[in-house]
């Protein structure tokens, strides 16, 4: 039972992973998309170059500040997934060590028994 437990933890533990890395892509994907719209909102609209100039350069300012706060919020939730799979590690390296004691003392026992 014990082991399929530890299964269970270790499959958990990378389906977090998996997802961590999900949401990374999202992010980035997001910023593209936001640069992407930001520079067509910006072209498209009839103003002088200077004007124009001036919106392109605010709006990159508030699309890289919208970045860098997406990018932190992905290291955040990153950190978190990896304390908790160093938990899970240290779980699972927990339990295998009492299964081989438990084992040891087993492989005892019968021994002394024959």
């Amino acid at each position: 039972m014990i082991i399929k437990d530890l299964i269970h933890l270790v499959n958990k533990e990378k389906r977090k992973k998996d997802r961590a890395k999900v949401v990374q892509n999202i992010a980035v994907g997001m910023g593209v998309v936001a640069v992407a719209g930001v520079a067509t909102g910006i072209l498209i609209a009839p103003k002088s170059g200077k004007e124009l100039r001036e919106d392109m350069k605010k709006k990159a300012i508030n699309t890289v500040e919208t970045l860098k706060e997406k990018v932190e919020d992905v290291k955040d939730k990153m950190e978190d997934a990896k304390e908790k799979t160093e938990e899970v590690n240290k779980e699972i390296k927990d339990g295998y060590d009492e299964i081989k004691k438990d084992i040891n003392e087993t492989a005892k026992n019968i021994s002394k028994k024959l």
